[in-house]
């Protein structure tokens, strides 16, 4: 996975919606849910749940099975989430849907190292 982020690693957003910092990334995702499987790569990835661009939209409320690949590959979190988020493409962009991270049952402790680089 690549952090894309300043020097301070400052997140790219305070949403007050949000209980979890988001930061930039750059990390292939995997999403199955009952209506589609779809690929895509992260736009943003925090403790709490992500946001990617696919080619298949996935609605709102959707419970999902989530694959990201970190490290080129080397390092895996593995989870279950719920659609929190589903924007339609527009001029040019694709999809977008946020997931709401609801289990990590694999890789959690290379997320937590995200949100505390220094650490």
């Amino acid at each position: 996975m690549q952090v894309i982020a300043t020097a301070q690693h400052t997140p790219i957003s305070r949403d007050e919606r949000r209980r979890y910092e988001r930061y930039q990334v750059r990390c292939e995702c995997w999403i199955e849910s009952d209506e589609a499987s779809v690929h895509g790569l992260a736009a943003d990835l925090g403790l709490g749940g992500l946001f990617l661009r696919t080619a298949v939209p996935i609605e709102l409320g959707h419970r999902v099975e989530i694959v990201i690949a970190f490290g080129g590959g080397t390092q895996v979190l593995r989870g279950h989430g719920i659609v929190t988020r589903s924007v339609r493409a527009q001029r040019g962009l694709r999809h977008g849907i946020g997931i709401e991270l609801t289990e990590i049952y694999e890789g959690a402790d290379a997320l937590a190292r995200l949100a505390r680089p220094n650490a």
